[in-house]
């Protein structure tokens, strides 16, 4: 699966909070305020992810050591996860992806998101 930031919002990278907010064009304009915009590249394969998993910002990669039990449906529906980069604790969000390592990836306008299975 792969897709491509198309925008983002003037408040959605913050150093000082480890998590960048994912949702497609469809996000309200408060929403897309704060979140990363991006669009699925078509055709579109869907498959579940899983812990171990990989994701890769262009040529940076990170592996998925948590994964809410809703973030394929959102994913689908509209585009929408958090990902999350620091340790995750009792308190998951089952709407979030949590990745390490525990850096912030650079995103621009532009950047591939591309969902790799482990090998």
């Amino acid at each position: 699966m792969q897709s491509k930031v198309i925008q983002i919002g003037e408040k959605a990278i913050d150093i000082k909070e480890p998590m960048i907010i994912l949702f497609d064009d469809s996000a309200t304009e408060p929403l897309q305020e704060v979140s990363v915009i991006h669009r699925f590249v078509e055709p579109q394969e869907w498959f579940e992810l899983a812990d171990g998993d990989r994701i890769l910002f262009d040529d940076q990669e990170y592996r998925i050591s948590y994964i809410g039990t809703h973030v394929l449906k959102n994913l689908q529906s509209i585009g929408h996860t958090t990902m999350i980069f620091k340790n995750w604790d009792e308190e998951r969000l089952e709407t979030s992806i949590y990745l390490t390592p525990y850096i912030l990836p650079t995103i621009t306008d532009g950047t591939t998101i591309t969902y790799k299975k482990k090998d």
